[in-house]
């Protein structure tokens, strides 16, 4: 489907759609966009690494690493909710029901198989550049976009799916560009082999990321010691069987900060009154949360963000129950150690690293000495902070512009990135994670999913769109003078 033309020695290659990230976002995209297109227009790819569909969250070698929700909400298809859950029982486990807690490998094995499934029924629809993205252009009426490796790709339309961004790094006072007990990310390649034999870290953040940083040290034979430090020190609740609870949020509910959690918390008290719990309320928002986030004004958007969001994330993104299992029974066993407060300064030596913070509660300074630090505070987001050519390019030529709450990019309701003048483009996109500030979830499998399916249907009208308007200029009657 693609075209190839040679000019001035750089190879060109012509195609509808170019998807940039290949992790879920963008093998999920392109296989709706396959799916749905009936074989009549051309995708690219572009992710350096071989596998298409994993990423970071779904390529873990980890299998103890599990999934956060339901296998009967991990459907890569809203139009299909039982899709995950029967490929699961016919290649991973018959015996899988829906409310299993999947491994997550395993579903970056179903990610790879939408879109293998669509290659084979249309082979010469997709082709995979193991490359890099280094910049963006409008060249007429095509997007032009430079691989590290000097090919050239040009598009009709464009799409950012760069997932979460790598993790940001809090770089403490008293740390050097020599600081050889810090871990910066712990995703990087070997980066917790070492750290496997020590006797006491600490892991920065107490979120998921750090849940996930424990799993993997304990996969890899740590038994020592685990101390998590964190602003409020509070660990991702667990999930439980709970029966639901009725919509209670409607145009009428508060638009503030304050107002929203004084109803949550009566709504808690209703349901522990009626023998259920806090989680079948949150659980009964999911559906209007980008709704309910939209809804609220800019400032009381920030007032979330400065005082209410920790005790959101941890009780809305909460962990398998076996997880959940097992870091109760290491926090008995003393294996964990959690600690509340900001980091005041950091040092070390050839033997260990020496971090004092200030406790929460009560303002003293209080000293840790570990053999490592990893950083668990969980992927950056404001875009103007990620050393990445790409990124650093369109924030050059402001093709794209942060959001006002530096959470991603500015990006219209369907998606369409705005630049720096506030415009909406007509050929570049952004889908997942990065639109994180305007509705705010945007990082989970059933809000990416939904993104998906929405921004797959508006490129393939605008790609018919052009194909009409390109037949129709082909058609025209030529006049001779």
């Amino acid at each position: 489907m693609s075209m190839m033309r040679t000019t001035f020695g750089s190879p060109h290659f012509t195609f509808s759609i170019a998807i940039i990230g290949g992790g879920f976002t963008g093998a999920a995209l392109a296989a709706q966009l396959m799916r749905n297109s009936g074989g009549k227009i051309s995708v690219a790819i572009i992710e350096k690494g071989t596998q298409l569909g994993r990423g970071v969250a779904y390529g873990t070698a980890c299998v103890d690493h599990l999934l956060n929700v339901r296998a009967r909400n991990m459907s890569a298809y809203p139009d299909d909710p039982g899709h995950f859950l029967t490929w699961a029982q016919d290649n991973y486990e018959p015996r899988a029901n829906a409310d299993d807690y999947l491994p997550r490998q395993v579903y970056g094995r179903y990610v790879a198989s939408l879109l293998q499934q669509e290659i084979e029924l249309h082979p010469s629809q997709l082709e995979h550049f193991k490359d890099e993205a280094v910049s963006i252009a409008r060249v007429g009426n095509k997007a032009e976009v430079r691989l590290r490796s000097g090919k050239i790709l040009l598009a009709d339309k464009v799409v950012l799916a760069l997932g979460n961004f790598p993790p940001g790094d809090p770089r403490f006072p008293g740390m050097t560009a020599e600081s050889r007990r810090y871990v910066s990310d712990p995703w990087a390649a070997g980066a917790l082999t070492d750290v496997a034999q020590d006797k006491k870290v600490l892991l920065v953040g107490s979120g998921l990321t750090s849940v996930d940083v424990a799993i993997a040290l304990w996969k890899q034979g740590f038994d020592g010691t685990i101390h998590t430090l964190s602003r409020r020190g509070l660990l991702p609740q667990r999930h439980r069987a709970t029966s639901p609870w009725p919509q209670f949020w409607d145009e009428k509910s508060p638009r503030t900060t304050r107002g929203l959690l004084r109803l949550i918390r009566s709504q808690v008290e209703s349901a522990q009154a009626h023998g259920s719990e806090w989680r079948a309320v949150i659980d009964s928002l999911r559906p209007f949360t980008q709704e309910i986030w939209r809804s609220l004004p800019r400032g009381e958007q920030r007032r979330f963000l400065r005082h209410a969001r920790p005790y959101w994330e941890v009780h809305r993104h909460r962990v398998a129950p076996e997880i959940g299992n097992l870091l109760e029974s290491q926090m008995r066993n003393g294996r964990i150690e959690t600690h509340a407060g900001r980091v005041i300064e950091y040092g070390e030596d050839r033997n260990s690293a020496d971090v004092t913070y200030r406790e929460r509660k009560t303002g003293e300074l209080v000293s840790l000495r570990v053999d490592s630090v990893i950083n668990c505070t969980g992927p950056e987001v404001d875009c103007r902070k990620i050393n990445n050519p790409l990124l650093t390019d369109l924030l050059r030529q402001k093709l794209v512009r942060p959001d006002p709450l530096f959470l991603g990019f500015d990006t219209s309701d369907y998606g369409a990135l705005i630049d720096a003048s506030g415009e909406p483009s007509d050929f570049l996109y952004a889908v997942g994670p990065s639109r994180k500030g305007s509705l705010w979830e945007a990082t989970a499998v059933p809000e990416i999913r939904d993104q998906v399916a929405e921004l797959a249907a508006l490129l393939l009208a605008g790609c018919e769109r052009i194909d009409s308007a390109a037949r129709e200029e082909e058609t025209k009657p030529v006049l001779l003078k």
